[in-house]
């Protein structure tokens, strides 16, 4: 891990827009380092250019895309430029991580929560739009099925196959390429869920084996797979009564083109999501070292933290009309939004 923060640092201080300063014999940065989660990519960016519209002369921040695990763990992993300074994920800060932070030294961390991000199933408006569980897509989607206590290969053509009640359509989806955030939340949240209730999955003893029989897709058509940016260009060229699995913000720039189904017996919406109602949803979170802040002496290693993060917070950020949310990000209720806001302003550090 440190191989890796010693890397992705180095590359950082050359890209500078100037000459590196000096602070007690650690050499100092002109720019954040921010990583993240792959589903919380598209937000970093856009925090990112508005950041530096609206603080003139500030270096853009660096973004570093590499998985909400890895980016706490690389958060976590101590002081120093060679470490980031913000961190944004797809789940809130576990105490493990927590405890590996202390053991690092990283102890003054700032913890906001800025809304929701969700995977929603899709189909082409003016298609069937059948209501589904992800027991179903599961069953349509997995290599194979169990039959008699023995997996077999999937031999599901046909919705109705999985059961009477859904359309006599064949099976046709779309999903967004394994390496990006999005899919890591469809296997997360959709077949993984999915499987968990299967009795002939339950009684696999081994957790990895278990995990296999869960993600592992069927190759024969049915399922096709492309990068996460086009799976909406990928639905609306397909045929009639396909489906595709594509994040909630990519729903809302589809500008009514597509309709989200109802999965488990809620539909994907601002409020369903807000209200926690909606168990395909993930919030945010964002994490700040203020270790790192760099004082007006000069003492720190870097500046812009609390300038960022208060930029996170803000309603032109993350209120309900803010570039946020018509990015698809579902804002937090405005009681809500307040206190993470005073947070921001105050620099007020994570306790729990």
């Amino acid at each position: 891990m440190r191989l890796d923060l010693v890397a992705l640092l180095c590359g950082v201080i050359a890209l500078g827009s100037g000459p590196a300063a000096a602070q007690g014999g650690m050499t100092l940065r002109d720019r954040l380092v921010v990583v993240s989660s792959g589903s919380s990519a598209t937000l970093s960016r856009l925090l990112s250019d508005s950041f530096k519209d609206r603080y003139g002369g500030v270096v853009p921040p660096v973004l570093q895309p590499v998985g909400s695990t890895r980016a706490m763990e690389l958060f976590c992993a101590g002081i120093g430029p060679q470490t980031p300074d913000i961190a944004i994920t797809t789940r809130r800060m576990p105490r493990s991580i927590i405890e590996s932070c202390t053991a690092q030294g990283v102890t003054d961390i700032i913890e906001l929560k800025i809304g929701y991000g969700a995977i929603v199933i899709a189909a082409r408006r003016g298609d069937p739009t059948p209501a589904l569980t992800s027991r179903q897509i599961w069953s349509a989607l997995a290599a194979e099925q169990p039959v008699n206590h023995e997996f077999v290969p999937n031999r599901h053509r046909l919705w109705s196959d999985i059961a009477p009640t859904l359309p006599r359509m064949p099976i046709s989806f779309i999903q967004p390429s394994h390496e990006s955030g999005t899919h890591v939340l469809f296997d997360d949240l959709v077949m993984e869920a999915g499987c968990r209730s299967v009795p002939d999955i339950r009684l696999i003893f081994e957790a990895a084996y278990r995990l296999t029989k869960c993600l592992t897709n069927r190759t024969d058509g049915v399922l096709r797979t492309v990068p996460a940016a086009e799976v909406p260009a990928a639905l609306m060229a397909a045929p009639p009564g396909t489906l595709a699995a594509m994040s909630y913000d990519q729903l809302i720039a589809s500008g009514g083109n597509f309709v989200a189904l109802t999965l488990d017996g809620s539909t994907p919406t601002a409020a369903s999501i807000a209200a926690d109602q909606y168990d395909q949803a993930r919030p945010f979170y964002v994490y700040g070292k203020n270790q790192h802040s760099r004082s007006q002496n000069g003492v720190g290693v870097v500046r812009g933290i609390r300038e960022f993060l208060n930029e996170v917070t803000s309603e032109h950020a993350a209120g309900p009309s803010g570039y946020l949310a018509q990015a698809g990000l579902v804002p937090l209720p405005p009681a809500d939004r307040a206190a993470q806001r005073r947070i921001a302003l105050n620099s007020i550090l994570m306790s729990r």
